[in-house]
């Protein structure tokens, strides 16, 4: 089957991609160690590799699952939900599908948290808060895909010829609406929200933002370490919803120098209007995406047990969509790379060279980052370059 066959050779190139990746860094890890100790750069290219063969098993496990979908599951749920061809009966196909592989999909997640971060030192998920999560995620895509994909049936019963344009119209309101709700909205679901009590700390965030032109409605504390342990720091929302949210992992291991050489470096962002390009290189992508799929040829229907199913355009473009955009994630990673060099740039403007690079070296350390990349890894699958070229960079 030629559906097949695409999923298969997909899989292959991004197995040989990880394979070159995994003797990359096992030739990389017993050299002179850069950046990190000895002992931290060795262990960072231990977890590396464990980490990269972790996401090889992955891509074969997804691939077991889109064949079994394709071979047989497509048709049985069709059988077993679709009889009159209605929009109510579509929806529920289309959620039901991806019901399915949600589960499906779960074992991967139990592993990684419970068995590959915990022996790395990473993770501080409970059995409790893992159902949790879980439970809160289903209801989510229950109660939220419904929603979505009866609107997007609406569009292909009623725009004709021109439906996928109306779907990507209102797939990309969506992504808007999701960005502007996610901090005051959907991230307090999962994580305990509250205000930087450090008075010194915050007046030195609103003078860094104030000198950027960057309006936030607050500085927020998150306690991702109930989950995780690794640092991160990020600006959420749009408009007047926009959040810096801090977690409280970065808070504990970065000195303030260094985090405010991280907060410029994300300032740097929102100066060069690094998200308004995001967004406009992602309405791109939609755009062709939504095209591309609206005018497949009619046997991959046939191929795939969808001939005749309103909702089955849906259910290929998540099954065969990421084919889509590996072929255009080089150039966008490529653009993204240049974005970070220059908003390392911009957070050493506003501290200094040396917090910057010193930022960089705690993160990796805290993060257990290997320092380094292949070239054929990176082309393919890094929005960020190497701890060790954006030092280089700095230098």
């Amino acid at each position: 089957m030629l559906l097949i066959a695409i999923l298969c050779l997909y899989t292959a190139i991004f197995a040989l991609v990880s394979y070159v990746q995994i003797r990359f860094l096992e030739q990389e890890r017993e050299k002179k160690a850069e950046i990190l100790s000895e002992e931290e750069y060795k262990k960072a290219a231990d977890i590396a590799i464990e980490n990269e063969k972790f996401e090889l098993f992955s891509n074969f496990y997804t691939l077991m699952i889109n064949i079994i979908w394709l071979g047989f599951g497509l048709t049985y749920l069709k059988n077993l939900l679709i009889s009159e061809n209605t929009r109510l009966e579509n929806t529920l196909f289309l959620l039901a599908f991806l019901l399915i592989t949600t589960l499906l999909n779960l074992p991967l997640g139990i592993y990684k948290d419970f068995v590959k971060d915990k022996a790395q030192g990473f993770s501080n998920m409970s059995v409790a808060l893992f159902i949790k999560d879980s439970l809160k995620s289903l209801a989510l895509l229950l109660i939220f895909g419904f929603m979505i994909i009866y609107v997007l049936l609406l569009c292909y019963d009623f725009l004709g010829n021109l439906w996928w344009l109306g779907a990507f119209a209102f797939s990309f309101c969506v992504i808007l609406v999701i960005n502007l709700i996610y901090p005051t909205l959907i991230a307090p679901l999962f994580n305990k929200m509250q205000k930087l009590d450090d008075v010194n700390l915050l007046s030195k965030i609103e003078a860094l933002m104030k000198q950027c032109g960057f309006s936030a409605n607050g500085v927020y504390v998150i306690d991702a370490s109930k989950r995780d342990k690794r640092l991160n720091a990020y600006f959420g929302g749009l408009f007047k919803s926009k959040r810096v949210v801090l977690f409280d992992t970065l808070l504990k291991a970065l000195s303030e120098r260094e985090l405010l050489a991280v907060l410029g470096h994300e300032l740097g962002h929102f100066v060069h209007k690094d998200i308004l390009k995001a967004l406009i290189s992602g309405a791109l992508m939609l755009f062709v995406l939504f095209f591309l799929f609206a005018n497949l040829p009619n046997f991959v229907y046939v191929q795939s047990g969808l001939e005749g199913v309103n909702a089955g355009v849906f259910a290929l473009l998540l099954i065969f969509g990421n084919i889509f955009t590996s072929l255009v994630s080089p150039l966008l990673n490529f653009l993204s790379r240049k974005n970070e060099f220059a908003a390392d740039k911009h957070g050493a403007k506003l501290s200094s060279k040396e917090d910057m690079k010193d930022a960089l070296i705690a993160l990796a350390k805290e993060n257990k980052a290997f320092v380094k990349t292949s070239p054929l890894y990176t082309f393919f699958h890094l929005s960020h370059p190497s701890i060790s070229e954006r030092i280089k960079a700095l230098s």
